[in-house]
Parts: structure tokens; sequence; C-alpha cells
């Protein structure tokens, strides 16, 4: 028997022995890697078997593992379309009854929807979606999307956990500024909308986004949105007011001499691009997306940089002043143009042959490392290596997290061949060593 199918067989033995949550999330992954197989880097896997040809292996082989996880699979190909819910009766009525599993699994239909919440950004940057539900089994399942308005709707992660909705938001609330992030009401049919929305966004991006559990939850994500009601609507966006353009612009102008068609240039493509389409609301993502991806193309910009930069200033000022938005997140606005005009100047002398390319490499970059900024403020100087104080683990501790460390650095060096990645991941041990020594022992 191949390696992957003892691998696939041990991972559905420990699946099998938690819940509907631990073998519905496995056969997310395997159903997800088979439809679009991606590495870790978001390219396409070669090699790969379709979704098809493993169907009619498997069932062949009529192992009772891999029957478990292609019965897991078609809970999560109902729906989904035609040819989706033929493959799944055909999966039930070949391997339904040749095993004893749990009950579960032998049962047809969606999940139970226990409720919907949604965060978003104070300026429209971005927006968080939780749907709670409960499985066939009851155990709680909640899913969490990130969707980056700014980034006109993808979706920036996505995790499923199994664990109810209320414990969900009472983690999330831990962490998150309720003045920037306040708690929205949101109908499961607007939820349901908004988050397929992204998702069908996300398939056209070139390279995909990928991380720890995107895309690989895609499938389950996406059965339990089949279970809210369709006819949901999308993210709000400001409704078009030349007026109040015309009263921005002309306030501006009064600030700065020789403004007016910058600010008139930067109102239009706040209303475009911008998560809320509202030319007075500035988030400092946006302000990135401005510098880095929409001005460098920008006639305006490449005849008069600076008094660009001036405009941009000010009608985030103007525009903040008229809405009441809170000085700090002003303050973050222009900050983040302080940060970015002179990579809008280097962007506007490099003269590259190909602009559209460029600002399309930029933008999947700044996706893959978490934001303008941070794109920005990368280098090539070698992480370095910390040296650690274990004198306060005993033995049984120092003895795992030496093996945990050892077989990091092995898997960085021989799987992927780097050893800056070996020093994150032996920092990462360390700092786990710190905060709980026990979990080492």
């Amino acid at each position: 028997m191949a390696r992957r199918d003892l691998d696939l067989i041990r991972n559905v033995d420990e699946a099998l022995r938690g819940d509907a949550f631990d073998l519905l999330a496995y056969a997310s992954i395997v159903l997800e890697m088979l439809r679009r197989p991606l590495d870790p880097e978001g390219r396409p896997v070669s090699g790969m078997p379709t979704l098809g040809d493993m169907v009619d292996r498997t069932l062949a082989d009529a192992v009772r593992q891999s029957d478990a996880l292609l019965l897991a699979m078609a809970t999560l190909l109902d729906g989904s379309g035609s040819a989706d819910t033929a493959l799944a009766a055909r999966i039930r009525a070949e391997a339904g009854g040749r095993w004893r599993l749990p009950d579960w699994i032998a049962q047809v239909g969606a999940p139970r929807i226990t409720g919907t919440a949604a965060f978003d950004h104070v300026l429209g940057a971005d927006a968080t979606i939780l749907i709670g539900a409960t499985l066939a089994d009851g155990t709680p399942a909640t899913a969490t999307v990130f969707i980056d308005r700014d980034a006109g709707g993808l979706i920036a992660d996505a995790f499923l956990a199994p664990e109810t909705l209320e414990t969900a938001l009472a983690a999330g609330a831990r962490g998150v500024d309720a003045d920037e992030f306040p708690r929205a009401e949101i109908a499961p049919a607007d939820a349901r909308a908004r988050i397929e929305r992204a998702i069908a966004d996300d398939l056209a991006l070139d390279p995909p986004l990928v991380t720890a559990t995107w895309p690989s939850c895609r499938p389950l994500l996406a059965w339990i949105l089949r279970a809210l009601p369709e006819g949901g609507e999308g993210f709000p966006r400001a409704d078009a007011d030349p007026a109040l353009d015309d009263e921005l612009v002309a306030a501006v102008a009064q600030r700065l001499t020789g403004s007016e068609q910058h600010a008139r240039t930067l109102v239009a493509l706040n209303r475009e691009h911008s998560g809320a389409g509202d030319p007075r609301l500035w988030s400092d993502t946006f302000v990135e997306t401005l510098l880095l991806d929409l001005l460098p193309f920008e006639e305006a910009a490449q005849s008069d940089p600076d008094g660009m930069v001036d405009a941009l200033r000010a009608v985030i000022e103007e525009g903040h002043s008229r809405t009441g938005v809170a000085e700090r997140f002003t303050r973050a606005s222009l900050e983040a143009v302080d940060e970015l005009e002179d990579s809008l100047r280097h962007l506007l002398e490099s003269g590259d042959d190909d602009p559209a390319r460029r600002g399309d490499e930029l933008a999947s970059l700044a996706v893959r490392v978490g934001g303008r900024r941070h794109l920005d403020a990368l280098d090539a100087i070698p992480i370095t290596r910390v040296v650690p104080d274990h004198r306060g683990l005993d033995a049984g501790a120092l003895a795992g997290l030496e093996t945990v460390r050892g077989l990091a650095e092995r898997a960085c060096a021989e799987v992927f061949g780097d050893p800056e990645l070996a020093v994150s991941a032996a920092r990462i041990a360390d700092l786990l060593a710190e905060a709980d020594a026990r979990l080492f022992a």
C-alpha cells in the first residue's frame, strides 16, 4: 500500500475517534486538494488524481477508513451541483452499508444554523463574518471568514472551529478593538451572499491565496453556506452623490491652491475602489492600495506627485472631519501616507515597461505578507537565530523540546530547503516552551 494511502488511513482513524467535525474537516482538506491541488505558495501541484478517479479507486478498494472518508465527502458534496449530488448518491449506494461507522455519517442533510454575526471596520476596510452551526452528531461548529473589502472583497483568510458561535464571539472580542471593528447585525442571507461572492472572486485570484486553513476549509464552508437562505445582498456601498463630492473637492481646493483636479481624482478613485465607496472615509489599507497600486498609473500623479500627496492628506482630513471619524484612525491613515509616499515616487520613477504586471505582482505579494506596509518593510537580511534560555525547563520538557526542534529543522531542510524557515520554527518552539513547558514533557 502506498505511503499516501497509509497516511490517509491513519488520519481517518484519528478523525473517527473524534466527532463529526474532525472527519468533515479532514474530508474538506482532501476534497479541496483533489479539486484544486495547490502547494503552500499557491502553485499548482501535479500528479494528483481527479475526484472521480479517487472515488472509483477507493470504492473498488473497499477499505473501512477510505469509505468513511468518502461518505464524509458525500455530505459536503450534497447540493453543490447536480454532478456532485449524483456522485454523493453513488458513494452512499456503494459504501453506505459496508461497515459499522458512526451513525451521523449516514445522515443526509444540511447542518442546523444557530446564528450569524459580523464585525465591520469603521472605515469599511474589511469585515469578519461568523456563522454558527450544529452538526448531525450535535457537535458545534463556527465558521469565521475575513474579507478584505479594500482589496475588492477578497477572502483574506477563513477557518472553522468546533465551538459555538457564542464561544467564538467571546474569544474574538478579546483581541478586537471594538471602536475599530464594531459588531454589526447581519441577516443570514446577506452573510451567505457576501461570502459566496468573496469565494467566487478568490477562485479568480492568480496566484491563489493559501494560508494554513484556506482554501482547505472551502468545501466545509460552502456546505454550511448552503444551509443559509438565498437572496441576500452584498456589502453596502455609498450611493453616488455629486454634490457631496463637489463640496469635498472645494474644501480641499480652498486649503491648497491648485489642488482641485488632484482632489477630484482622489475622490473618484475612492468611489470606485475603496471598501466603503465613500470619499469621506480613508482607511490606512486603502491608502496603501492607492499609493502603490492606483496612483502610479494616474497621469496627474506622474506629473505632480508632491501635489497629489499633499491633496491626499487634505482630503483625508476634510473627509474624516465631516463624518466624525476618531482622530486615531485619521492619524493612522495619514501615517500610511507618510510611510509610503517615497514608495510612490520610486514606482513613478522606475519606468516599468509593464505597469499592469507590476501592479498585479505587488498586489499578490501584499496579500501574502499581510498588507502593503509589511511588504514595504521586507528586506533581504537573513533572520537572526536567537539563543534561548532553557535553564528553567526540567529534563523531560527539555528532551521533548530538543526532539521537536530537531524534527522541525530536518523537515525544513529536506522538505522545504529553507534554512530561515528552520530558524522561525525553532523560535516558535522555544516560545511555546516558555509559555507552557508541559507541552514538551
